[in-house]
């Protein structure tokens, strides 16, 4: 098992707590309850620290990996099964944006837009969202409003799972990421935009989304990170 520390590119956060509703369900009055009869896993989810951004050991493909376990907040179901992800240090990206188009290609995701991060609470419940800073700097408020908020720069990858509540609230020198998402039998996926309360329907999506085995930029393998 990986272990975890703390770290200072946090600019703002709540203290971590148990977050136990994250794992009973992802919004308590719909009904999608989450099976704990598994001792191994309601241990292993028992120990996760939420809203708290951790520092994981370096690996050979990157020098820092960070991770942030975010639950039901009362408004965005974030995510109870998986962490966002957050690489840099790697000598596998440093930014090239034209570097970034090809690889992610021949990994199957799809072609990169390339933009801001929107400056409003956001998430997908279809699709898992790689964001990669190519210029620039900004601060974005991850998880909803009892998340921390992170310092990201050039050659930052960020990886989202569905249902993981994201936005922007300052940015500099031109801040821009190249976004993707995983394609499915080679095509691109629809991938929705939603700012409230999830429904029944996206919240099955959330919990019916694969997750990726392996970041497709450094070639990491995901499985320990989760």
């Amino acid at each position: 098992m990986r272990t975890s520390t703390t770290i200072p590119l946090v600019i703002a956060s709540s203290a971590g707590t148990a977050h136990p509703t994250a794992f009973n369900s992802i919004k308590p009055h719909t009904g999608i309850i989450r099976d704990l009869s598994a001792d191994m896993n309601t241990i292993c989810i028992a120990r996760r620290r939420w809203r708290v951004l951790e520092k994981l050991d370096p690996t050979q493909e990157v020098a820092e990996t960070y991770r942030l376990f975010m639950g039901y907040d009362g408004t965005f179901p974030n995510n109870p099964d998986h962490p966002l992800l957050l690489f840099r240090g790697s000598s596998k990206f440093t930014g090239d944006e034209k570097e970034c188009r090809r690889t992610l290609r021949k990994a199957g995701w799809t072609a990169p837009w390339k933009w801001i991060v929107f400056p409003y609470h956001h998430y997908h419940s279809s699709a898992w969202e790689l964001l990669l800073c190519v210029q620039g700097a900004a601060v974005l408020k991850l998880g909803g409003e009892t998340g921390p908020e992170v310092k990201i720069g050039v050659g930052d990858i960020m990886l989202i799972p569905p249902g993981f509540v994201h936005k922007q609230l300052a940015s500099s020198d031109g801040f821009s990421v190249l976004g993707s998402y995983p394609s499915v039998i080679g095509k691109d996926v629809e991938v929705d935009e939603l700012r409230g309360t999830a429904t029944e329907e996206q919240l099955e999506n959330i919990l019916s989304c694969c997750a990726p085995e392996v970041e497709p930029i450094t070639g990491s393998l995901l499985s320990s990170s989760y």
